[in-house]
């Protein structure tokens, strides 16, 4: 019955496609940028390329992780593993699933379908780790993981030398609003040794990041679209910046922008006011293209501290 509903939904919404897996892998609108080698990227670094959307993939200095993974052309609604009800990308997936490499983590912040996206999750080696946010493991488990670890805010996992620690953002968690039971939702902390990463939920503006300060991970990654209207449960790229200041960061990571239409705004605005606003410190804002990847330097010294200095955001901190 709710998942008749949603259907509806959807398709009163004009948001309705199909999509069969066996064509997840055709050509969108736009080519994605540049060729990914994920198996030439050294252990000895941190590597991060954006796949699209929310979808990280990650060398961590030896450990390979996966976040938010929406590898198909589709996300939505998906029956019986081959037809998507939902939006489609505006850019192809820069990688197939054989290129991805073998991977150790899978992190699922929430459970949005834009974020916990089933078929992706079915693709992807059930020998890897699942890392999830309350109540997803029932999502997930299924698909055949057998290592499906639910974290709390302040909870804290490890899986070979990687430290996985859950803390909150400002967002919700149904999988079907506004019907169905409340998931959790989690940002994660990521830490390897003297190394530290911020990985944020989807959130409206708060200062919960700003307790990162104390010991500020060297990058981290943040939603910058889909603020219209949605600004109650997504920040818009004014206070993305200051949400990042508050971390004492030294590189910004943008992520869920330019691939799936879920809002108003035009599909490229969120990383240009997210530049513009930055203004002298936009050098901090790194992997700004889909399909791309960066690595961190190993030392950096800004002249300032971008997280110095942070300016009043308007609205609600929680």
């Amino acid at each position: 019955m709710i998942a008749a509903l949603a259907v509806l939904v959807l398709i009163a919404a004009g948001a309705v496609y199909l999509h069969f897996r066996d064509a997840a892998a055709t050509a969108s609108d736009t080519p994605a940028h540049t060729r990914l080698d994920p198996a030439a990227w050294p252990d000895g670094d941190l590597t991060i390329a954006n796949l699209g959307h929310a979808t990280l993939l990650l060398n961590y200095y030896g450990v390979r992780v996966i976040s938010d993974p929406t590898l198909f052309d589709r996300v939505g609604l998906t029956l019986d593993s081959m037809v998507t009800f939902g939006p489609h990308r505006y850019v192809a997936p820069p990688l197939k699933l054989d290129a991805l490499g073998p991977l150790d983590v899978i992190l699922v912040p929430h459970a949005h379908m834009d974020h916990l996206d089933l078929p992706s999750l079915e693709a992807l080696p059930k020998s890897a780790t699942v890392i999830a946010c309350a109540k997803c493991a029932a999502l997930i488990r299924p698909l055949g993981f057998n290592d499906v670890r639910e974290l709390k805010w302040g909870e804290s996992t490890t899986v070979k030398g990687l430290t996985v620690t859950a803390m909150a953002a400002r967002h919700w968690g149904k999988r079907w609003p506004p019907f169905g039971i409340e998931y959790g939702f989690n940002s994660y902390v990521l830490d390897r040794g003297s190394h530290r990463m911020l990985l944020a939920c989807d959130s409206a503006y708060t200062n919960v990041f700003d307790a990162l300060a104390n010991r500020p991970p060297e990058v981290a990654a943040f939603s910058i679209g889909a603020y219209d209207p949605w600004i109650h449960n997504h920040a818009n790229p004014e206070q993305v910046w200051a949400m990042f200041r508050q971390t004492g960061a030294r590189y910004l990571v943008p992520i869920h922008w330019g691939t799936f239409r879920l809002s108003k705004e035009p599909m490229d605005e969120p990383l240009g006011r997210l530049i513009n606003d930055a203004g002298e410190h936009s050098e901090a804002i790194v992997l700004r293209e889909i399909g791309a990847s960066w690595t961190m330097p190993a030392t950096r010294t800004f002249a300032s501290r971008v997280g110095s200095s942070q300016p009043h955001i308007g609205g609600a901190a929680h």
